[in-house]
């Protein structure tokens, strides 16, 4: 009778710990999901962090061979003769495109959390830097006395590198489709950026 008993209550002491357990495990189940689920929410003001982290976006690099020659005029062919001065010059330069994230705020920011979509209203693309790809092959032809008193090879070399990067800036700004182009790729970007989140980014 007592072995009978013995069994009996500790079936039911069994039991009931694996009915609390089960209870207690739904419990900590539902508040661990809630929490999850509560920490993939994303908020404009979270986006907006994450976009500052980057900086400058650089989505587009070009690549041209320029060539320039820059002469210095004067008030006269007299002095064109003594004192004249001209600079040829061709190199390859490197233009980096791209978009400044930088100035993006929370009102440039959409996040549905129902559908996981993040748009962003993205500044036009811009010219971040351009560089020097190499040497730059450098020529001038000098008046008689500008030869002779007033040469200076390091002022024709800066000379040129000004206007070899002036003349490349301007043919990518002149160039719409290259910077649109640039600004569509930013999306791209960021949707890697932001693919761990799960959202889709498009542009707002």
């Amino acid at each position: 009778m007592r072995i009978k008993q013995f069994f009996i209550t500790t079936f039911i002491s069994v039991f009931i710990g694996f009915l609390l357990g089960t209870v207690f495990g739904l419990i900590i189940g539902v508040k661990v999901a809630k929490d999850s689920s509560s920490r993939e929410l994303i908020s404009s003001t979270v986006v907006v962090d994450k976009l500052k982290d980057q900086s400058f976006l650089i989505t587009r690099t070009l690549i041209t061979n320029q060539k320039v020659d820059i002469e210095i005029d004067y008030e006269s062919p007299w002095s064109q003769f003594f004192w004249g001065h001209k600079v040829s010059a061709e190199g390859i330069m490197q233009v980096d495109i791209g978009v400044n994230l930088a100035g993006i705020t929370d009102q440039d920011i959409e996040v549905n959390n129902s559908d996981k979509i993040i748009k962003i209203r993205l500044p036009d693309s811009e010219i971040f830097d351009t560089s020097l790809s190499g040497p730059i092959e450098l020529s001038t032809k000098s008046g008689i006395f500008k030869k002779l008193f007033d040469t200076d090879d390091n002022e024709d070399y800066n000379l040129a590198l000004n206007e070899l990067k002036t003349q490349a800036e301007n043919s990518v700004k002149s160039n719409t489709d290259l910077m649109d182009d640039a600004k569509s790729s930013a999306i791209i970007t960021l949707q890697a950026i932001f693919k761990d989140t799960g959202y889709t980014i498009s542009e707002l």
